[in-house]
This record gives structure tokens, C-alpha cells and sequence, in this order.
């Protein structure tokens, strides 16, 4: 428990050395998109792949299995959860796709990935890669109409954009060596480990600089906002944990479990605000969004991982 506590307070503290840089001007804020590429593009698909380059075992594809079910039926019902909270709660209309999207979909990418590795090392990272599979084909599908909900746009889903992305083909290339057990070259695996290494600390500045460029007081002007921050912070954890209690589930022993559990805690993913921008629909309630449930994970992703 202490040296997950250890490990996610780490990635944090990146997260927060990468806002003061963002704030002092030491990195200027038109340097995020080109990180988020390097990270995207290269980094992170570098990663995917020297995490399952290993010595083939029948358990881990069971797990990968378990997790595309297990992250299936989570997220298809947290989406039916948060649909039914905007209504309970009255969500003004204009905001109700990204609450339910922000509720729905986590910051896996920037957050989760680095975080699995730091806590299970190799063997959570490769299962966390096949669990977002399910992840990154909502987002391209039933994520763009929860984004364009309640607005008058007619935005086509585009299937190239669901299946046809980098990390994808680095799931597809990692499976290939992992099933076929293909010898890769040592030199090849050392360069691919170099550039893996950028992730966790790369991926947390940038998280930490994107942060750096919303003006604080603006961010906390927003009712709506915090109601999702309370739901998607503490509700939605809070309640799979007393479900894994009830049920005695050791996640911390059972990657897949661990996975949902993780996808639960951690905060809205930047997508929300990129996509919203991108469809000019709720911009300014999901850069709030956005904000709030990363800020507020500094203190409860740790404390959550101390009680898992």
C-alpha cells in the first residue's frame, strides 16, 4: 500500500512541477501540442509495445480478455448512470454531453498509462493498453454524439478515427511479438525502452502544463462543474470500492480490476476540452471540467490507492 501511495504521489508531483513551469513561462504554452504529439505519436506507442515484448503467458491473455469485458460493462453502465444523473440532478441542457462524457471517459492516456507502469510495472501497463482499446473506441463513437448533445451539429463518426490510431497499431504490434514470440533485436528494444522512458515524466509535466494555462479563478466560478467533480472524485470510486468490499475483490491482485478501478478514480480526460473546442459546443464548462477533477485527483488518486 505505501509504495503505491509512494508512486502515485511522485507522478503528481511531476504534474505539479510541470504547472510551475507552464506558469513561469519556462515552457511557453505553445510548446503542449507539440509535447502532446511526442507523446502520442512516439512515446506512448514505444511504451505499449517494450511492455509486451516478454515471455508469453497464457494468464495475461486471459487478463487482457477479462479486461475488454470487465471495461465493456463499466463504462456502458456508467454511461446509462450519468445519463440518468443529468436528469436528476437538472444538468442544463448545453452541458449535459460533456457531464455525461466527462463522467464517463478518464485521463488513461496521460495519467494511466504512467501510473500503471509505476505500480505494476510491465504487466499493468499491457493490460491497462487493451482495457482502453474499449475506451478509445467510445470516445470516437458514442463520445462525439455525448459532445454534440443538445447542439444542432450533424458530425458524421468516422470509423478510420476509432481503429486507425497509433496506440492501436502499437496494441496490434505488441500482441503480434507477444503471441508469436518473434526475437526483437536487443538494440531495437533498448531504443524502444530510451523512448518509453519519456512517458511517465513527460506525460505528467504536460498534464501540469495544460493546467498552467487556465486562469485559476475563472475555473472555480462553475456549479456544474463541481457537481461533476463530487460525482467522478468521490461518488463513483467511493462506490466500487465498497462493491469490491462487499464482493472481496483484491483488486491490487487482480490487474483487470485494478484497471476499472483506476479508470474510475482518475480525472476527465483533456479530450473532453479538445473535442469540445473541436465541435464548439460546451468549451469553457469542460476546460472547467477538465481542470477541477485533475486538480482534485492530486489529493484523491493517492488516498484511493492507499485504500485499494
Amino acid at each position: 500500500m505505501q509504495l503505491v501511495f509512494t508512486n502515485v504521489l511522485i507522478l503528481f508531483a511531476l504534474m505539479f512541477i510541470g504547472y510551475i513551469l507552464g506558469k513561469r513561462g519556462v515552457i511557453k504554452h505553445s510548446s503542449i501540442n507539440d509535447l502532446t504529439n511526442l507523446l502520442i505519436d512516439v512515446s506512448v506507442p514505444a511504451t505499449i509495445i517494450v511492455s509486451m515484448i516478454r515471455p508469453y503467458s497464457a494468464d495475461l491473455m486471459k487478463d487482457t480478455f477479462r479486461v475488454l469485458f470487465i471495461m465493456t460493462v463499466y463504462h456502458l453502465s456508467v454511461v446509462l448512470i450519468a445519463y440518468l444523473i443529468t436528469k436528476i440532478i437538472k444538468v442544463e441542457k448545453k452541458n449535459a454531453g460533456g457531464w455525461i462524457f466527462g463522467m464517463v471517459f478518464s485521463n488513461n492516456g496521460f495519467i494511466g498509462y504512467p501510473l500503471m507502469y509505476a505500480i505494476y510495472g510491465n504487466e499493468g501497463l499491457f493490460i491497462m493498453a487493451m482495457g482502453n482499446i474499449i475506451q478509445n473506441i467510445l470516445i470516437f463513437s458514442i463520445g462525439i454524439k455525448m459532445i454534440t448533445m443538445n447542439y444542432d451539429t450533424k458530425e458524421k463518426i468516422r470509423i478510420k478515427n476509432i481503429i486507425f490510431t497509433r496506440q492501436n497499431a502499437a496494441i496490434l504490434i505488441g500482441m503480434i511479438l507477444f503471441i508469436s514470440q518473434i526475437h526483437v533485436p536487443k538494440a531495437v528494444v533498448s531504443l524502444l525502452t530510451y523512448i518509453s522512458n519519456l512517458t511517465a515524466p513527460l506525460s505528467m509535466i504536460v498534464v501540469g502544463l495544460s493546467l498552467s494555462r487556465y486562469k485559476v479563478k475563472e475555473m472555480f466560478t462553475d456549479r456544474e462543474a463541481y457537481r461533476l467533480t463530487v460525482f467522478r472524485m468521490l461518488i463513483v470510486p467511493l462506490f466500487i470500492l465498497l462493491i469490491f468490499k462487499i464482493a472481496n475483490i483484491s483488486a491490487n491482485n487482480d490487474l483487470p480490476y485494478a484497471i476499472m478501478f483506476y479508470t474510475a478514480a482518475l480525472p476527465s480526460p483533456a479530450l473532453l476540452a479538445i473535442m469540445a473546442e473541436k465541435y464548439n459546443t460546451s468549451t469553457t464548462f469542460s476546460s472547467r471540467c477538465v481542470f477541477l477533477t485533475t486538480l482534485v485527483s492530486v489529493i484523491t488518486v493517492p488516498i484511493f490507492a492507499g485504500l485499494l
